[in-house]
């Protein structure tokens, strides 16, 4: 699964390597990287008006989710392709809790995982 993630996250045409893998009950679900394509449920509008129409990895699974679900997101650095931070935006995570995720999983600076208890 590791390397499905990241060969998806690295060929994405994006400068952003992201990917994000949804499990339910340990099983994988769904895999999504950061993309272009959106959808209308995740259109976003910041505070100075512009808005946003790309899909973050986090969102491209979210639409494939159940409560209860873990979502697991990692980041690829450009220049090693190692692991690096992929804690979820303000706007992902609240996207995460509305649609009942139980827990994230995320890759910090040094490319070590970190948990987020959400909805217990």
């Amino acid at each position: 699964m590791y390397y499905k993630a990241k060969k998806l996250a690295l060929n994405n045409g994006r400068p952003f390597h992201l990917a994000a893998v949804l499990r339910r009950k340990g099983k994988v679900i769904k895999i999504g990287e950061n993309t272009d394509k959106t959808h209308p449920r995740f259109q976003r509008t910041f505070d100075d008006g512009d808005s946003a129409a790309n899909m973050h990895a986090e969102m491209n699974v979210l639409r494939f989710a159940q409560p209860g679900d873990v979502v697991e997101v990692m980041r690829f650095s450009k220049c090693n392709h190692e692991l690096t931070m992929a804690k979820p935006c303000r706007h992902c995570m609240e996207h995460l809790r509305q649609s009942g995720i139980s827990e994230v999983r995320y890759t910090n600076w040094e490319g070590d995982w970190e948990t987020i208890i959400i909805n217990p």
